[in-house]
């Protein structure tokens, strides 16, 4: 689930038997998205968009919903939140191709989808379905599709099984009798869903040929029980109701079984090319028909895909066109600023040089007046100098004067 690619690139065989034991209910609808690349936020919206459209399907479909799984809790309610995802998808879907526009069949495979995501999402896969898995040239009007599988059913079982092949021609029992509602419902029209789950788990990681498989794998398994019927209305009855109940406790072992019957890409691939040349020779105007349909459908996928990458490089020349616009406004504002700051700086020079003029003749002004300042204390330090050696020499002379009266005075004493 964290790294699907990755694990179904380096470990397919790991991946495959997982998906035989079946994949656990709480991450089915995711692990489906993976495999199949259903995850899409545009067709979501797309979705969203087609359900406020009318489809002149609606009234069939809603006659179809309590008929496709009668059985089922989550559908039986004809009011309930089951049959309304089921009558949206189905409706929007309808909307979405209309050359496809609805088949019952389609219901049957959207419905397993709808117990594990949401309407949205099953949108999405249904597409995938459609597309992705050639599911849906089993409902187109000429059913081209579903002639196809058929051919390739009668041819394979003749060459796997030559038994059963034999024994269902010789009573008249044709393909398009019973192995139709295998293609077109996933076996969903009778099978429990449970078991559809497990059978769609295999489709969505081997593609529609899985379905072979397990077709075959049924047969295989009844082949004993098939060859004791004679009457026509007992074999149909047993191949459409039947089939599965050698399996209906063990689910395993037909997933099993099924994957040991190896049908190879190139005879699938073989037999579709002879079907074309059959079909080209029988029905000429139904594949010219399909042809032309293919054709406009790949080049409106094509137009589309052109108009994507137009709106994308619009857009892209756009943001381009205004990131331009903006660094060329800020080019200009830089240069607008870069010539208001020489402006500026100009300014600030002059007034700068001014400025030194005048503090210099401040300067000039202060120190001479601190020149004259230390002249005048110099001048009056040299007069107080000269007259405290006059005060100095006063003094000097007074005490010698007053020693001379002391010896006159110890003169007079008789000392």
């Amino acid at each position: 689930m964290n790294n699907y690619d990755d694990v179904a690139r380096k470990q397919p065989k790991v991946l495959t038997k997982k998906l035989q034991k079946g994949i656990p209910e709480a991450i089915r609808g995711s692990v489906w998205q993976f495999m199949c690349k259903g995850k899409s936020d545009e067709m979501e919206t797309t979705y969203r968009a087609l359900l406020l459209r009318t489809s002149t399907h609606e009234k069939v479909i809603q006659r179809d919903l309590a008929r496709t799984f009668p059985n089922h809790d989550h559908f039986r309610d004809a009011n309930g939140p089951g049959q309304e995802s089921l009558f949206n998808v189905l409706k929007a879907y309808s909307v979405y191709d209309p050359e496809v526009g609805y088949c019952q069949g389609i219901a049957f495979i959207t419905g397993p989808l709808l117990l594990n995501m949401p309407d949205e999402e099953a949108f999405c896969v249904l597409e995938k379905l459609m597309k992705s898995y050639s599911f849906r040239e089993l409902y187109t009007p000429t059913m081209v599709g579903l002639h196809l599988r058929l051919f390739q059913f009668d041819k394979l079982l003749k060459e796997l099984f030559p038994a059963i092949s034999k024994h269902l021609d010789e009573h008249d029992v044709k393909s398009t009798m019973y192995a139709s509602q295998w293609f077109m419902t996933l076996f969903a029209y009778r099978f429990p869903l449970p078991i559809v789950l497990r059978i769609m788990d295999i489709l969505f990681a081997q593609g529609i040929e899985s379905t072979f498989k397990i077709a075959f794998a049924l047969l295989k398994k009844n082949q004993s029980h098939l060859l004791t019927l004679t009457d026509l209305a007992d074999l149909l009855e047993f191949l459409k109701n039947g089939l599965f109940d050698v399996y209906v406790d063990n689910v395993d072992l037909l997933i099993q079984d099924a994957a040991g019957i190896h049908i190879s890409k190139s005879k699938m691939d073989r037999l579709a090319a002879e079907f074309e040349l059959q079909l080209a020779k029988t029905h000429p105007e139904l594949l010219s028909a399909d042809a032309l349909k293919g054709e406009n459908r790949r080049l409106a996928t094509s137009l589309k895909k052109l108009e994507e990458q137009y709106e994308a490089l619009n857009r892209e020349h756009i943001i381009l066109a205004r990131t331009h616009l903006e660094v060329q406004d800020v080019k200009e504002r830089a240069l607008q600023k870069a010539e208001e700051n020489e402006v500026m700086l100009a300014g600030l020079k002059n007034v700068l040089s001014s400025e030194r003029k005048e503090a210099e003749a401040q300067v000039k002004e202060e120190m001479d007046r601190l020149a004259q300042k230390n002249f005048e204390l110099t001048k009056r330090n040299g007069d107080l100098e000269d007259q405290v050696d006059r005060l100095e020499a006063l003094v000097r002379a007074q005490e010698k004067r007053l020693k001379e009266l002391e010896i006159t005075v110890n003169v007079l004493r008789g000392n």
